[in-house]
């Protein structure tokens, strides 16, 4: 871990937040929606009767007001995209601009606070924009499209899982950052910009819910299947932000780039065996598309912080191997051959608890046997 990662993960900054940063954005967020809803009266369909041709033109009215809503929020969304890529990164790329950059922020800091975020603005500039206009004119476009943007949605986990950093630098530096907000023009400071995509992404949850309900109400049946993988992918997406930034403010003193790990698939307390010659320890267990990480856990000091986790070993999936042991018990066993040898016997709360783990394990590993096999029989697998 660098040493400004170790500078942020000491300073305590976020522990005061009994709710998730996710939830807190949610809650807003759904707050917002149904004022807006009553506001606007949009809301008013769900209050009629189920039954009558009334009730179906009262829910079809109600989905062309959610789709219109979702079209009209995106291009919001374009537009505050734009002012954080055309206008800040462009002042900031500037060589010529009167505005100097602290010293402070030279050799790649200012890479922590904008991430990745031109790709998300591009993506939905060029081409989800585009498509959710062509969605209001036809409906049951709708879920193929998000089911087809699974893995444009994925930019979301790398850039939210950085948040935490972006926004310490930038409150760090406020006034630089505030005298370009006036050189541009702006109205929300770069603080208020940079939350967006959080912001978005429950959007899309909330609304996507709406159509669901709307459409139900117009008897499309044929369509809600769609929809509700789309709802469902959506709440992926959610809840994966969510666990990596609690991650990212969580755990302490581990060397790697957590957000090169890939996506963090499970994590919970397991009691574990290290060494035969140990006692058992309980560990909170985070695992990654690539990684499975041990830490200690802290408790929380009190009733308004979360606990954290102190790093302690680690093990990479491509050099792992399994053994069930029984008694909701499993072995893993680095075969890493640049690492001295470690096994660790892990135990888990439950049966069902178990199961997870064991059957997430095992399907990482068979994609990884999969893909060997693949690479070493390449006219093989072409014949197939």
């Amino acid at each position: 871990m660098s040493c400004f990662f170790r500078l942020f993960a000491n300073t305590g900054k976020m522990d005061n937040n009994p709710l998730s940063e996710i939830e807190e954005i949610v809650k807003t967020t759904t707050e917002q929606h149904e004022s807006n809803s009553r506001v606007d009266g949009s809301g008013g369909a769900e209050n009629a009767s189920t039954n009558g041709h009334s009730d179906k033109a009262g829910a079809l009215r109600k989905r062309q007001c959610v789709f219109a809503e979702l079209v009209s929020t995106e291009e919001a969304y374009v537009k505050d995209l734009h002012q954080i890529v055309e206008g800040y990164m462009t002042e900031i790329n500037n060589a010529n601009s009167d505005i100097p950059m602290p010293e402070d922020l030279k050799g790649g800091k200012m890479k922590l606070v904008f991430n990745n975020i031109k790709d998300i603005y591009e993506w939905h500039r060029d081409y989800f924009l585009r498509a959710l206009r062509t969605c209001q004119k036809s409906p049951a476009d709708l879920g193929p499209l998000i089911a087809r943007s699974s893995t444009k949605f994925a930019l979301y986990y790398t850039y939210c899982s950085n948040k935490p950093l972006s926004e310490y630098i930038v409150g760090a530096h406020y006034q630089y950052f505030d005298c370009i907000r006036k050189k541009l023009g702006d109205r929300l400071d770069l603080s208020n910009l940079i939350i967006k995509p959080v912001q978005r992404i429950t959007k899309y949850e909330l609304l996507i819910k709406e159509l669901i309900r709307a459409t139900e109400g117009a008897g499309l049946y044929k369509e809600v299947p769609m929809l509700q993988e789309a709802y469902q992918q959506m709440k992926v997406v959610v809840k994966t932000v969510n666990d990596m930034m609690v991650v990212l403010r969580s755990l302490q003193d581990f060397d790697g780039e957590i957000t090169a790990q890939g996506s963090l698939l499970m994590q919970g307390p397991m009691n574990c065996l290290v060494d035969a010659s140990q006692k058992h320890r309980e560990f909170q267990v985070f695992l990654f598309q690539q990684i499975i990480i041990f830490a200690d856990i802290e408790k929380a000091k009190n009733q308004f912080s979360s606990p954290t986790f102190k790093y302690r070993s680690h093990i990479q999936l491509n050099h792992m191997q399994m053994k069930e042991l029984g008694d909701c018990r499993f072995q893993i066993k680095s075969t890493d051959p640049k690492i001295p040898e470690m096994t660790i016997i892990c135990q888990a709360a439950s049966p069902e608890n178990y199961a997870g783990w064991r059957d997430m394990l095992n399907k990482i590993l068979q994609q990884q046997n999969d893909l060997i096999f693949m690479l070493s029989n390449p006219l093989s697998t072409k014949n197939k």
